[in-house]
């Protein structure tokens, strides 16, 4: 068949289509239910990657993106409003926030902003321990990002509760990897492990030297241990940050060292020589009848196999001179909160209890901005009702019945409803988009474009001018819809047009049979042989 000119084509349009072709063209908003769909798999493939639960993920994607319809989500992917900060580097976009034009972060796809959010909860120390609840337990982790600082919004953890369970959104939680993505995900982790470099064997223990930029929950889901684990085989405190060229031990460290002493050399101290050796700090302690925080001075022998029978001398206490002349202020001790300590324990939910809240105004290093008003309770009142409540707040009715799950106008009394004044409507057919021309979304390729309107790739390229299959979010294609009988989807399907896809850093062969919608097997097939790892550059065959 012969590929009509573009000019050509667009002279047999309707001059309705014609006579609107200067007006703006606004994508179609995402409910709920829209937003759930599109993206549940990415939260579940970082569930498996991250371990955070996908619940979690998607409720805390809608809430701060009002389901998608932000302008950070629309222009720059960003779903979870996180901030550039110094370290970004990559795209940027402005919006308004605490101050005038706050940078933002913008990425080339959705899944990009999934990732970062699992990487900042990752590298987090304040994050730590929640990566060693189960995936299921949405309510521990809506309740460990609160006390850790998250948001300020003194009812954030509830908020993400009580919307995970009226969409039901928990159920991902439990969604288990197919025998494919599984083989993925290990192959992603064993690459991860060999991004380490230096590993090692001390006195019998395994161990690692940390690369910068790492995390102990990075190491923990890596080497497929818990993170409490990390802390007691380390013997680390709540606080301990990881270091780059730290040296961080797989196992537990042992009772003694097959060395006999330790000269102990400018500011190094007992932790410093049990990492060195290899040995429990608490035996090590006791072989050398010291207290914990007892430090011993430099030159001091430090028994690591025997007993000793005399402790080693301590390093000097240093002393505050008082000039006489000026009254000595009197301090009062701090009061110690005992409901908070150090102590690493074997429970996960103990660790986050007796963690110390983190006070927002403090917390540095947050990305993200999670504003008060983004997402609240209402409390109904007598004689209110589903339209005024929306009134009040600037919302819709079919919004906030689409956040709440309710399926009737009838409200009742101290019944608490989640308003988002992002989400103002939940009404997808307003603004229409223009008929005959396609806006390109986020993850659409040429041929799945082609293919959701029955026609073929190279018909779609010529009707647009294209040189190339390369397509952008927000680019307006011509479309010219053909209508999907039986014979015309038989035509489609049985197309012998040959397309192609160059692999990208860091794409996946599951990752890119998605983007297509065909199967890895099918991919595999079309290029055998064909190995399960893909590398930058690589030409596939799709079709």
């Amino acid at each position: 068949m012969r590929i009509l000119p573009l000019l050509f084509l667009l002279a047999y349009l309707p001059l309705s289509l014609l006579a609107q072709t200067d007006a703006p063209v606004v994508a179609p908003k995402m409910t709920v239910e829209q937003y759930i769909e599109k993206y549940n798999a990415i939260a579940i493939d970082e569930m498996y990657r991250s371990k955070i639960p996908a619940s979690i993920t998607l409720a805390q994607g809608i809430l701060e993106s009002g389901n998608g319809n932000s302008r950070l989500a629309v222009e720059a992917n960003n779903h979870f409003g996180i901030k550039c900060k110094v370290s970004w580097t990559g795209k940027t976009i402005y919006e308004d926030d605490d101050a005038p034009q706050e940078c933002f972060r913008k990425y080339d796809a959705a899944i990009d902003s999934y990732r970062d959010h699992s990487d900042f909860l990752m590298k987090n120390t304040r994050y730590a321990f929640l990566f060693d609840l189960e995936q299921t337990d949405y309510k521990s982790w809506a309740a460990g990002l609160k006390k850790a600082g998250y948001a300020t919004n003194p009812q954030y953890a509830e908020l993400l509760i009580t919307f995970i369970e009226r969409h039901k959104l928990n159920r991902f939680d439990g969604v288990k990897l197919s025998e494919e993505e599984d083989r993925e995900l290990k192959e992603e982790k064993a690459e991860a492990v060999k991004s380490y470099g230096k590993e090692f064997v001390n006195n019998g223990v395994p161990g690692i030297v940390a690369k910068p930029n790492e995390s102990f929950a990075q190491i923990a889901l890596d080497y497929d241990v818990k993170v409490y684990h990390l802390y007691r085989y380390n013997d680390l405190n709540k606080d301990a940050v990881c270091h780059a060229g730290d040296t961080i031990y797989l196992k537990a460290k042992k009772a003694k060292s097959d060395s006999l002493y330790h000269l102990v050399a400018g500011n190094q101290n007992m932790h410093w020589i049990s990492q060195r050796y290899a040995i429990r700090l608490d035996k090590l302690l006791e072989r050398n009848l010291l207290l914990e925080g007892q430090e011993p001075k430099e030159g001091e022998q430090i028994f690591l196999r025997n007993k000793r029978e005399k402790a080693p001398a301590l390093k000097d206490t240093v002393k505050v001179s008082v000039e006489p002349s000026k009254p000595v202020a009197v301090v009062e001790p701090a009061k110690v909160d005992t409901q908070y300590n150090q102590t690493v324990y074997d429970n996960p939910a103990q660790n986050i209890a007796t963690q110390k809240p983190v006070e927002i105004s403090n917390v540095a290093d947050t990305l993200h901005t999670f504003k008060e008003n983004l997402s609240f309770f209402h409390t109904v009142q007598k004689g209110e009702t589903l339209y005024g409540i929306g009134k009040k707040y600037g919302v819709r009715v079919d919004a906030i019945k689409y956040l709440n799950a309710l399926e009737k106008d009838s409200i009742e009394v101290g019944q608490r409803l989640i308003i988002n004044p992002a989400i103002r409507s939940a009404d997808t057919k307003e603004p229409q988009a223009i008929p005959g021309v396609h806006v390109v979304r986020q993850s659409e390729t040429l041929f799945s474009i082609a293919h959701l309107y029955g026609m073929n790739v190279a018909d779609l390229k010529a009707t647009n001018n294209l040189t190339n299959e390369t397509i952008y979010v927000g680019q307006e294609l011509v479309v010219v819809p053909v209508q999907k009988t039986e014979s015309a989807k038989a035509a489609v399907n049985t197309s012998t047009e040959e397309v192609y896809h160059i692999v990208e850093k860091g794409e996946t062969l599951y990752g890119i049979a998605r983007k297509y919608g065909v199967s890895a097997v099918q991919i595999k097939e079309l290029n055998h042989p064909m190995n399960e790892r893909v590398v930058p550059g690589q030409k596939i065959r799709i079709r």
